[in-house]
């Protein structure tokens, strides 16, 4: 539904992962959402026109934390999870200063929560990702310059460089910051 492209896929998915939360809370366990589920409803967000995806994305994060923090490692959240919530964001470019700045958190803090986690790691998508939010919400060139180079050496630091990582990189930050960044030492590249 959330690659459908229709209007207000991403709000009817998340009204039928509310139906099944309550089916199952009645007792029909079959039809108990699992992290696959919300990982889709996530991502419909992050593909949508939706005003306020974002909020949308982190409130169904939230809810999936809450939840196995009680038990239910049904819908523990993944590294899938997460990079939704940070793709959201990238993909709230649109709006006031206010708006932006709200998305860039959201993305900020999906991004540092993944890096806390006990139970899921970074991958090369979320530094893709990030390094997204950078280039779309941070309008200072001297801040995402910055930003783009210390994302670049947590990347590095854990060994997760690779073509598409460099390639959005290059996106996001000046030509002078992209150079003394990927030449400051070895860049070690995953195909």
């Amino acid at each position: 539904m959330g690659k459908s492209g229709l209007p207000r896929a991403a709000e009817k998915a998340e009204q039928i992962l509310d139906e099944m939360e309550y089916i199952s809370s009645c007792g029909s366990k079959d039809l108990a959402p699992n992290t696959i589920l919300y990982n889709a409803v996530i991502d419909a967000y992050a593909r949508s026109t939706t005003i306020g995806k974002c909020n949308r994305a982190e409130l169904l994060l939230e809810r999936m934390i809450e939840e196995s923090n009680n038990g239910n490692m049904a819908i523990r959240p993944d590294t899938i999870t997460f990079n939704s919530v940070i793709n959201a964001a990238a993909r709230s470019s649109f709006g006031d200063y206010d708006v932006r700045k709200e998305a860039y958190m959201i993305g900020l803090n999906a991004f540092k929560s993944l890096h806390r986690s006990d139970y899921c790691q970074p991958s090369s998508i979320t530094y893709v990702l990030f390094l997204r939010v950078l280039e779309n919400l941070m309008e200072s060139e001297e801040s995402r310059d910055y930003m783009a180079g210390k994302v670049f050496e947590l990347c590095r630091k854990h060994n997760l460089v690779n073509d598409a990582v460099v390639s959005q990189l290059k996106k996001t930050c000046s030509h002078d910051t992209f150079y003394v960044v990927t030449s400051s030492q070895c860049t070690h590249r995953k195909k």
